[in-house]
């Protein structure tokens, strides 16, 4: 009988051991930022990815009869004319150049590309369909400190 009056107080303190159970705090040191060559970099693949789905929907769009062949053109257009100046954004990163240097080249082949007057030019469903173009765009834009559209 007695052993069954110390299952309760036994059952207790199993209870309270392994429900508090020991915290330990780690302090680890805060991820470092990605550096504005790295999201360029980055955002040149993303750019070329934008623009093969921008081509590819704007394809279907007008099989769908949503736009017309002249907006699918522009499209074209401003994807082939964007990989062009990708490739010197691209060159331009891998260069031995100062980031100093190389922000001032890549504002200036970001802005050459054009993006804000095609935008005047396709019909609003276009538009729709280079909307994520535009916004790796400024992606890269803003990383050098250069305008968005």
């Amino acid at each position: 009988m007695t052993r069954i009056r110390f299952l309760p107080l036994l059952f207790l303190v199993c209870l309270v051991l392994t429900s508090c159970a020991p915290q330990t705090t780690t302090v680890g040191t805060p991820a470092a930022p990605t550096p504005p060559q790295i999201t360029v970099a980055n955002s040149v693949g993303a750019f070329l990815a934008a623009c093969d789905g921008a081509v590819t929907t704007s394809i279907a769009a007008r099989d769908a009869g949503k736009v017309d062949a002249s907006d699918v053109r522009e499209i074209e257009n401003v994807c082939r004319a964007g990989a062009v100046s990708m490739k010197k954004v691209d060159a331009e990163i891998r260069s031995a150049d100062t980031w100093a240097v190389q922000r001032i080249q890549i504002v200036q082949i970001v802005a050459a590309l054009g993006l804000g007057e095609v935008k005047a030019h396709v019909s609003p469903a276009a538009q729709v369909l280079i909307a994520t173009v535009v916004l790796v765009v400024n992606q890269i834009s803003s990383a050098v400190g250069g305008p968005t559209i």
